[in-house]
């Protein structure tokens, strides 16, 4: 397990819809995305050329590992024309939504404008590449953390690198206050220092505003005040041996109420920042797609974004008037199936499954979704289930794709759904899964849950201080979560168990309400 001083950040993003594509659409790949965008071909290579720039300056910054990545490890990014666009896709117009990411075991994706309005390039306002930098954070730091911090220090980080600036040499500008939280730093709204330190879950906007605005200025202030040099790691240093989160601020940064003042005095200051020099030019391979892969680009955006019952039924009717019009291609047939499964046309899915592997025999995409629209068929006739088929076909996912996460954790599902024991192989399947797709919040609860049952529950227990220290969490889920981690703690882990599953009951119980 590594060490919580290298483990602190992460990300988080969002999901959109896009207008009738004027040009055609292209792919850019590099080490750690896998990007589509109707950009000219200069434009996207610089585009990528830059995510990979942020990566590798937040992983030289904080000493984190960059291991070889296969596509499902990769965030795959739609680049949509203009904010408006974003906007229409996250299904809320004007609502300031410069971009969003939805973590999955299948493959992060995230949907971003690639370029602001007049009034979004304004020195005082959030861009999209801002809000891209503040998310990757959270993505990064759920791939190298193993168990909770403190909230403050999550979003801390998060503004802390969220405002790099990147010119065109690839040199980067670290440091810069994000001015939109200057109203709730100067007024010295929500939370005193000694609540920030503690952990205690916000109750109201302005005390979730000083979590960012707050741990914002205390990781800067640790960062760059040198009679604080080496305070944050030892603070760090104390959370891992399970002190509680107050007793190792005043080990390592002292006296709370004089860190306040001090605190106040820094937030009017004049703040430091440093410059990073380019590291090398990063790889950028583009290929422009067919016509008929960038005729289905929109449905495809549309079904990753999430539908609900109608919006599935209109994408499926409109994938399948597509994919009767165009070249046959694996693009085109994973719209198809991904769309004819999102409209529970479970036996059409599996038609547009294996129309894509009689093209490409090892599409791990194919073999996930001819999967699940099998599992679905069985939990809705259990006489026509083929459990040993479905396994022979995520087995041949995972040998296709061995660091991909989603044959793994649906392998282990398999067992869940059939009413069996899982045997000890997918266990550590899923453990493994878990470790490929950290962000995953259900993988993660189905890891917890796993862990509890075969009597693990200090592992149980760091895995799930991630999610209870999230600060994007309600309230109410958040106060549910802190009682499941205290009964792991207490060593109740049957206790644990019986809440979760009664939360994960409700949950689907509310799904099934909303059809």
């Amino acid at each position: 397990m590594k060490s919580l001083r290298r483990a602190f950040l992460g990300l988080l993003m969002l999901g959109g819809a896009a207008a009738p594509a004027v040009a055609g659409w292209s792919e850019a790949r590099t080490k750690h995305f896998i990007i589509y965008s109707e950009q000219r071909p200069d434009d996207l290579k610089a585009y990528a050329e830059r995510l990979e720039r942020f990566d590798a300056i937040v992983r030289f910054m904080r000493k984190m590992d960059d291991p070889a990545l296969t596509d499902g490890g990769k965030v795959t990014i739609y680049v949509l024309p203009n904010v408006a666009a974003v906007q229409r896709l996250y299904g809320q117009v004007g609502s300031g939504v410069l971009g969003f990411y939805i973590p999955r075991a299948s493959g992060s994706v995230a949907f971003f404008a690639s370029k602001g309005t007049d009034s979004e390039r304004d020195p005082t306002r959030i861009t999209p590449e801002h809000v891209f930098q503040h998310e990757y954070m959270h993505h990064l730091m759920l791939s190298d953390w193993k168990s909770g911090i403190s909230p403050w220090l999550v979003e801390g980080m998060a503004e802390f690198f969220g405002t790099t600036e990147i010119d065109r040499t690839g040199a980067a500008k670290i440091g810069a206050p994000p001015q939109t939280r200057a109203y709730g730093v100067r007024q010295d709204i929500g939370f005193n220092v000694e609540q920030l330190l503690s952990s205690k879950p916000a109750s109201n906007a302005e005390e979730r505003e000083s979590v960012y605005g707050k741990g914002w200025v205390l990781t800067h202030m640790m960062a760059f005040d040198k009679s604080r040099t080496g305070q944050l790691d030892k603070y760090l240093r104390g959370l891992e041996r399970g002190e509680k989160p107050v007793e190792a601020a005043k080990a390592a940064f002292g006296d709370l109420k004089v860190l306040d003042k001090d605190l106040d005095k820094y937030a009017v200051g004049k703040f430091r920042g440093m410059t990073v020099s380019p590291g090398p030019q990063p790889a950028v391979t583009i290929r422009p797609l067919s016509p008929g892969d960038s005729a289905v680009m929109n449905l495809r955006i549309r079904s990753e974004r999430g539908v609900d019952e109608k919006g599935a039924l209109d994408i499926a009717n409109d994938a399948r008037r597509a994919a009767a019009s165009v070249a046959p291609s694996p693009f085109v047939y994973g719209v198809l199936a991904e769309s004819e499964y999102d409209a529970k046309n479970y036996a059409a899915a599996i038609a547009a499954t294996d129309k894509a592997l009689a093209i490409d025999p090892a599409n791990v995409q194919a073999m996930t979704y001819k999967a699940r629209a099998m599992m679905a068929q069985a939990k809705a006739d259990k006489s026509k289930a083929d459990w040993a088929e479905i396994r022979r076909l995520l087995i041949r996912a995972n040998r296709a794709d061995t660091e991909n996460a989603e044959p793994l954790w649906l392998y282990y599902q398999t067992f869940g759904k059939a009413g069996e024991t899982p045997p000890k192989s997918a266990v550590d399947g899923l453990i493994y899964a878990l470790a490929l797709a950290p962000q995953d919040r259900a993988l993660r609860l189905d890891t917890v849950r796993q862990l509890l049952v075969s009597d693990r529950p200090e592992e149980a227990g760091a895995l799930f201080g991630v999610m209870v220290n999230d600060p994007h969490l309600p309230i109410a889920q958040q106060t549910v979560l802190t009682s499941v981690l205290a009964k792991i703690k207490s060593g109740d882990s049957k206790g644990a168990l019986a809440m979760m599953d009664e939360e994960r009951a409700k949950a689907e119980k509310k799904a099934a309400a909303k059809g």
